[in-house]
């Protein structure tokens, strides 16, 4: 058997030992956890007294563990106070609390330090704090089974009864586990059937998953590592509905997806896992907390008096919007944050649960509440998005601090790190690596240069907030659907933005998105007609103060004034280039593109029926007419409405509706 060596076992031990004395002992019993909560395998949130599981000397050994040796170390012996320890690569500081999961795996113990493994992290912690049992003399240890096609993980809470606590959906089940037998594992990824206590043990000890059933495919829960910085399918209503279903008439959940959606779209955090997060933190909208607070998501509820120093919020919206954008935008997924370790619910190991919750398992929960809503909802988020992760446990560089670029080169600038936590998600846009570096989802808000982060404002753009990760480091755990996640069958742009898409006049603002409802920018439709000429090269002339050489749109809108179709603002004599376009100056440079062509520009129609007619400046009067002549806009609900803006998914219908009409 090939193992890894046992490196520096004994030196780091006297280390520790300092670390561990420093403080944590004396730290750890002065402060209470909130209220502890359970969750059943629907998603449902129930409270749980407090309990503390010390083995007595009388203790039965429990038939179901007979097979096994080995040992088990126990954290649930003080209740709900938190426990302390070290994380045993970095020496980063960890809690957690015995009152949410019991059991770790057992790695070994030196100077009164007990080496442990817990919801995917290693730690030292001390022995003084948990109990080191034989394996053989609990009733009961964490374990993952498969029910109806589902991974299911029951987690114990007392290990001397034969009983869990909770109960958390995982999705669907990975081929290589079978329906109703028992797994274990205390890292999430890697399963040792029932009867392999032992060879679990060993393979921890050695820092080796080599005789897991799945040593070669390790699984990743989806939504528990699906980055933050994601976007849910479901529209506002959609969600607002399947929350709805969930919860009472007075839950204060009831009626929030318009929130949360709206402030993902705002804020860039993912409105199905902020459901996730909100329904765990305050058991659907009906905890004391929620209820009297507005408070969703537990914000400030230290734990020793959360529900005197929790947050007040005038209004649930109100929370909504300070968790997305002061707590997570500005915060969790800020990589200069001191919590920042990955962009994901995740674990101990990594993710937000590091330091949100002592529950080892609260990043879990949060996602078994997305696989329930998901799974109502006809399971269209599931495995949408490719996720990459660094530092699996496989690498021997695992806790390598990663820079995350600019551009995908290394001569570019660093925009900011990844930490050297392991097991750290990244949302791959593309998964064809460009020079050796994966195109990903940056975690922290970029200035407007795209040269560094910046946490001034929460407000976040998925379609210019993106980065560079070497492909080194990465590996790919979940594959993406393919196609544009936002356009689909059904809806009344399909059609128009496949064919756009297929003859490469428009892309997508990346591989999963296209970017339907978003404003189309006057720079952006110049490279739409530039495309749809077929990129004819241009000479570029400082005809625009604000349109450079050698940016993206340069050629496009050098090529567009050349031709007459593009003129600017006569005020400024700017261009704009990021300004959105109004429908007025969308069809206007349509009309001045048929005119360069020669088509038949001469229809006209008479508008006056329209209650704003009057809206449409005088520049325009021949464009709108000849526009709603030809059919290419219909109106919108009764209206022209030239000054309202232009969406991506309009641009492709008219595209479509112009060559259709003309070039065929």
């Amino acid at each position: 058997m090939i193992r890894k060596n046992k490196i520096g076992f004994m030196s780091i031990c006297i280390c520790l030992g300092i670390l561990l004395g420093l403080g944590m002992n004396a730290r750890a019993e002065e402060y209470r956890e909130k209220t502890v909560t359970a969750m059943d395998e629907n998603g449902n949130i129930y409270e749980v007294g407090e309990e503390s599981d010390l083995e007595k000397e009388d203790a039965e050994i429990s038939v179901f563990s007979l097979e096994e040796s080995g040992k088990v170390v126990n954290f649930n012996t003080k209740g709900s106070v938190l426990t302390e320890y070290l994380e045993d690569s970095t020496r980063i500081e960890g809690y957690t609390c015995g009152a949410y999961a019991a059991d770790a795996a057992y790695l070994g113990e030196y100077d009164g330090k007990v080496k442990f493994l817990l919801g995917g992290v290693v730690g030292w912690v001390s022995a003084s704090e948990v109990q080191v049992l034989d394996r053989a003399s609990v009733s009961s240890v964490s374990y993952y089974t498969v029910n109806n096609g589902r991974l299911i993980h029951k987690i114990t809470a007392n290990v001397q009864n034969d009983s869990y606590v909770s109960t958390l959906d995982n999705g669907p089940a990975p081929s290589y586990l079978s329906e109703g037998k028992k797994y274990y594992s205390y890292d999430g990824h890697y399963f040792y059937p029932e009867g392999q206590w032992n060879i679990m043990q060993d393979d921890y000890y050695y820092a080796s998953r080599e005789r897991a059933l799945n040593a070669d495919s390790p699984f990743y829960n989806y939504f528990q590592f699906l980055p933050i910085r994601s976007r849910t399918n479901y529209s506002a209503s959609e969600l607002g509905k399947m929350i709805n279903d969930r919860v009472s008439s007075t839950s204060k959940m009831k009626n929030i997806g318009s929130a949360m959606v709206e402030k993902q779209n705002t804020y860039g955090v993912n409105a199905l896992i902020m459901t996730g997060i909100a329904a765990n933190e305050s058991a659907w909208g009906a905890s004391s907390i929620a209820q009297n607070k507005n408070n969703l998501f537990g914000l400030n509820a230290v734990d020793s008096s959360p529900g005197q120093s929790a947050n007040y919020f005038a209004s649930v919206e109100q929370c909504v919007k300070e968790f997305a954008d002061t707590w997570m935008s500005r915060g969790y997924l800020y990589p200069d944050d001191w919590r920042y370790f990955g962009g994901f619910l995740g674990n101990k190991a990594s993710g937000l649960n590091v330091k949100y919750a002592s529950d080892p398992y609260w990043g879990e929960k949060a996602a078994a509440v997305a696989w329930t809503l998901d799974k109502a909802g006809n399971n269209i988020d599931q495995y949408q998005y490719t996720i990459g992760i660094k530092g699996t446990e496989r690498r021997t560089n695992s806790h390598e601090n990663v820079n995350v670029r600019a551009q995908s080169n290394t001569e570019c600038t660093v925009l900011y790190k990844t930490g050297e936590q392991k097991e750290s998600a990244v949302l791959i846009l593309d998964s064809t690596p460009e020079n050796g570096f994966y195109k990903i989802q940056s975690d922290g808000v970029l200035t407007s240069s795209r040269n560094g982060i910046t946490k001034e404002t929460g407000q976040y753009s998925f379609s210019s907030m993106y980065a560079y990760i070497s492909a080194e480091y990465v590996d790919i755990v979940s594959s993406g659907t393919e196609g544009f996640r936002d356009v689909k069958t059904g809806d009344w742009y399909y059609d128009a933005v496949m064919y756009v898409y297929e003859k490469g006049i428009m892309t997508g603002l990346n591989a999963q998105l296209f970017g339907a409802s978003q404003n189309l920018a006057r720079a952006q439709f110049a490279v739409v007609l530039h495309r749809i000429e077929g990129e004819p090269q241009s000479s570029w002339s400082d005809v625009f103060p604000d349109v450079p050489q050698g940016i993206w749109y340069t050629d496009a809108v050098s090529w567009a004034a050349e031709k007459g179709i593009v003129r600017g603002y006569e005020a400024t004599g700017l261009f704009g280039p990021a300004d959105f376009i109004n429908r007025e100056q969308f069809v206007t440079m349509m009309y001045r593109y048929a005119l360069m062509k020669g088509y038949d520009t001469g229809a006209r129609a008479d508008i006056s029926g329209y209650p704003d007619a009057s809206d449409v400046n005088e520049f325009a009067q021949d464009a709108v007419k000849w526009a709603v002549a030809c059919g290419m806009i219909q109106g919108d609900n009764g209206y022209l409405n030239p000054q309202g803006y232009a969406n991506r998914a309009e641009c492709a219908t008219i595209i479509q509706r112009f060559i259709e009409a003309f070039e065929n």
